[in-house]
């Protein structure tokens, strides 16, 4: 199960607000995509922060119409279940996905951080969110970002008008005011419940999955966390930034990381498309073991196969996720013996790397992939002994 024993920080705003400025400032990573494009950030990030001795989860939800947010909190406010994606206000798919993602982090909220524009002022969109903000009954820190220099300082007082408190004055850019903006969450926050660790924790397992886009890879993570953790579409490259959940399971914490889909480099478009390319390929080289995605109805293509190519050169431990298995027709009792042996063909070089035949729309063997992973990074431990490997040289050389 996905570990949830820390306080939740979550952010909410209008559309380019500096949301993900801030989740990268106080997260100190690049994890969130930035860039000036509406909706950039679709799946919410989450970062484990520790300030003044306190830990909390901090989630940067996605950006939509403000009427949507609006929309999306109310109905959560009337009770009704998470699977309402904003029907009644008119939006796109992705949208309305990012409206359930919304919704998830919200109801995990121990308290949110509502930003506003400094420099563009207090606009109406602000006024008509803080308004249902406040039928939320969960503590709210108003922050009003893009007060870069002395002279936008005074912009900061019209935001009392919203009536949510003093207004906390950062840049997420230059880091002005974050350090106070902590000062202020761990103060209404408390530790989670329990006695300190007095030890320190162990490395969790670092797993990243990785394949082009549409292969099935954030249902497969969905399917494997049993929530809609990430979002799934028809439209490429629907997941852009990469996706980390902590599952803790048999006594070990698996970081499974969800990767945008990558194409071929020449196919790419420059911008959002090449930088979610990249932080696919920076995850891939951090991870211990790559689930690598490809869809049982389909042949291997050059893509696939300059992707097993990155990943080998990555060292990290390879497990074959072929997902779809349940497109496959007319299925025999040989029909994975037949496709594990055009595998095998095809990819000489991954001989040894285990092959499941999966399925995350009908969860065909997804509860099989957790104990896969265990067992992987278990075998990738391995120390060989000396004269094991003197053994094995000689009769190589033979």
């Amino acid at each position: 199960m996905p570990k949830n024993n820390l306080q939740t920080v979550v952010i909410i705003g209008r559309i380019n607000v500096g949301k993900s400025s801030l989740f990268n400032r106080l997260s100190e990573t690049s994890k969130a995509i930035v860039s000036n494009l509406e909706g950039t950030t679709r799946d919410y990030n989450i970062s484990k922060i520790s300030w003044n001795r306190k830990t909390f989860s901090l989630i940067d939800t996605g950006g939509v119409n403000i009427d949507i947010l609006k929309h999306s909190i109310q109905k959560l406010i009337d009770g009704k279940k998470s699977k309402d994606s904003g029907q009644g206000v008119k939006g796109t798919t992705i949208e309305n996905e990012i409206i359930k993602q919304t919704k998830t982090a919200i109801q995990k909220a121990t308290l949110v951080l509502m930003m506003v524009d400094g420099k563009a002022g207090l606009l109406p969109g602000d006024k008509e969110l803080a308004l249902v903000a406040k039928k939320l009954n969960t503590p709210i820190l108003l922050v009003c970002n893009k007060i870069d220099g002395p002279k936008w300082k005074h912009q900061v007082n019209e935001f009392f008008k919203l009536g949510l408190g003093t207004p906390i004055a950062i840049s997420a850019i230059n880091g002005s005011g974050t350090g106070d903006l902590l000062d202020e969450i761990t103060a209404k926050i408390k530790n989670p419940r329990g006695r300190p660790k007095t030890k320190t924790d162990k490395r969790s397992i670092r797993v990243a999955m990785i394949g082009k886009p549409n292969v099935g890879k954030s249902s497969l993570v969905n399917a494997i966390l049993g929530e809609e953790r990430v979002i799934v579409s028809d439209s490429p490259q629907t997941t852009r930034d990469p996706q980390d959940t902590d599952i803790e399971y048999k006594g070990e914490t698996i970081t499974l990381i969800d990767t945008a889909g990558m194409r071929r480099r020449s196919k790419e478009k420059p911008g959002i498309e090449r930088i979610s390319s990249d932080k696919s390929l920076s995850t891939m080289k951090r991870a211990d073991i790559v689930l690598l995605v490809t869809q049982a109805q389909e042949k291997l293509t050059t893509q696939d196969r300059r992707l097993m190519g990155l990943v080998t050169d990555c060292q990290a431990a390879i497990v074959l996720l072929i997902n779809k298995w349940d497109l496959i027709e007319g299925k025999t009792t040989k029909s994975a013996d037949q496709l594990e042996k055009y595998y095998r063909q095809s990819l000489p070089h991954l001989a040894w790397a285990p092959i499941m035949f999966v399925s995350a729309k009908t969860k065909h063997k997804i509860g099989k992939i957790l104990d896969v992973i265990l067992e992987t990074h278990e075998n990738r431990g391995i120390k060989i002994k000396q004269e094991q490997l003197d053994e094995f040289l000689e009769n190589l050389v033979k």
